[in-house]
């Protein structure tokens, strides 16, 4: 028994190490069902998840779901007698949408809601800030709050979601308020270098918003001439000479930087490494410092059996067996987090990541 807690311990402090990839819907609804079954910290840990998956996702975030993250941010702070911070996350919504309608199968709460509905007006008011948006941006985009922004134009002062599509499609963001000390370098958003020459073509102003839009769905862009960057890849960097065929990059050095180069080690993987490295190491000395020595004991008892009872050689069996299951289980443990982390925690072409969970070994992500 003692080995199958100590398995399941282990089992679970490697899953917490691991990254959560559940969209941020995920997360509202499962905040959402917290908030009306009155669980507190479920509430709160689901939406710390979706504030980070926000700026981790890889798509647009429509500003009524950004909208609905600030409410059930608001929901829960009057939940734990926090007044202030509730009017101040009901102000953040109403900022990210001016037309976000309460939703009562949440809370049904009337006082709540006339305190919300009298914030929608005083929103209007607040003051605003520049974004810092480059005159030139090629064929990047920039949002705030799903919205978006050019150079020139004002958001209003507040935690907002920054977010840049690059020229190849892909999504990046980061929370900001805009701050002197907290400017944001939008073209570094992009892990690769944006042709600022690039004029894209003009369109009329459009609110990306949330309508009729989902997460992972561009916004169209007409006959921008942007249009054929999104089906380019974005150019890679090898340190593999150019010439090298595509077999020898692919059992070669250009394999093992991909696969074990300093680029390849996420914080993740490197938690999952060296977590199952300690394990390993952790189940070598124990094997020699306490299993070793409880099976000399049961093996001493073996050779002199008129020195002990039969209920003591039973203890000695017995621990001997908890302590091997134990330092056992640790060491398998160990090395299976290392195999995780090196085999299945490269990076790779799709969204698929490694986990673990108490159930086992699995992959998650987005083909």
């Amino acid at each position: 028994m003692g080995g199958r807690r100590l398995l399941a311990f282990w089992l679970g402090a490697i899953a917490l190490a691991l990254p959560a990839h559940a969209f941020p819907q995920d997360h509202l609804t499962a905040a959402k069902e917290a908030l009306t079954a009155g669980n507190k910290r479920a509430a709160k840990e689901a939406l710390a998840a979706a504030e980070a998956s926000f700026a981790e996702t890889d798509a647009l975030a429509p500003d009524d779901v950004l909208a609905t993250f600030w409410v059930y941010r608001g929901l829960l702070a009057r939940m734990r007698g926090r007044t202030n911070q509730a009017m101040d996350a009901f102000r953040e919504a109403l900022v990210v949408n001016g037309e976000h309608e309460w939703d009562v199968s949440v809370s049904d709460d009337r006082e709540i809601r006339k305190i919300f509905e009298a914030l929608r007006g005083e929103v209007q008011g607040r003051d605003e800030l520049s974004p810092g948006i480059p005159e030139k941006m090629g064929c990047a985009v920039a949002y705030v709050d799903g919205s978006r922004v050019r150079a020139g134009d004002t958001v209003r002062v507040g935690r907002r979601l920054a977010q840049v599509q690059c020229p190849h499609g892909d999504v990046h963001g980061v929370w900001t308020s805009f701050l002197e000390d907290e400017p944001v370098d939008w073209l570094a958003l992009c892990p690769y270098p944006i042709d600022t020459s690039i004029e894209p073509a003009v369109a009329e102003e459009s609110q990306f918003g949330g309508l009729d839009v989902t997460f992972g769905e561009p916004p169209d862009r007409g006959d921008d001439p942007c249009i054929d960057l999104l089906v380019t890849p974005p150019p890679v960097t090898s340190t593999v000479d150019a010439d090298a065929s595509e077999e020898g990059d692919a059992s070669g050095a250009g394999f093992m930087a991909r696969s074990f180069g300093r680029d390849s080690w996420t914080t993740a993987r490197t938690l999952t490494v060296g977590a199952g490295g300690a394990m390993v190491v952790t189940g070598v000395i124990l094997h020699y410092a306490v299993v070793i020595p409880a099976y000399d004991m049961v093996e001493w008892g073996r050779r002199n059996p008129t020195a002990i009872t039969r209920y003591q050689a039973d203890i000695l069996t017995s621990r001997f067996q908890t302590r091997r299951a134990a330092v056992y289980s640790v060491t398998a443990i160990g090395a299976a987090s290392v195999a995780t982390g090196l085999l299945l925690m490269r990076p790779k072409s799709t969204s698929l990541q490694a986990g673990v969970s108490p159930m086992g070994f699995a992959l998650s992500g987005r083909f």
